[in-house]
């Protein structure tokens, strides 16, 4: 009886610490899965030469890229490249102050507007939208 009483008091001990390391290393798993969309997204314009976007869902608690991967870039085919559900994989809650990043075809934020500056904006005229689901 005392063997179970001491492994009681020593989980009891133990496992508080435990939750906020796993806790910590989902929040960091998350945070390398949004910067690695982000360089994903970059890279993936300069690869094709063409607009890429970012998209950011803080409902459906995911990231993806868009982008028009067709050889002569007429924007009939919008692939997606990299779709992350980080709340289902991570259990982490993703909140934005934006739906979409934009990148040009050199990788870089397109330059800067009052359309684009304004919170939640999207790529409008980039490439094509995406359907709604």
């Amino acid at each position: 009886m005392l063997v179970v009483l001491v492994l009681g008091i020593v989980a009891a001990v133990a496992l508080p610490p435990v939750g906020r390391a796993m806790i910590a290393a989902s929040v960091q798993n998350a945070r390398h899965v949004v910067i690695s969309t982000i360089s994903l997204a970059r890279a993936s314009a300069m690869r094709y030469g063409r607009p890429v976007v970012l998209h950011l869902d803080s409902g459906g608690e995911r990231v993806w890229v868009e982008a028009d991967t067709t050889l002569s870039g007429t924007g009939t085919a919008i692939d997606t490249i990299g779709l992350f559900y980080l709340e289902a994989d991570l259990d982490v809650d993703l909140e934005a102050n934006r739906s979409a990043l934009c990148f040009d075809a050199r990788g870089a934020p397109p330059a800067p507007t009052a359309r684009s500056r304004a919170p939640g904006s999207s790529c409008r005229g980039m490439i094509a939208p995406t359907p709604s689901a």
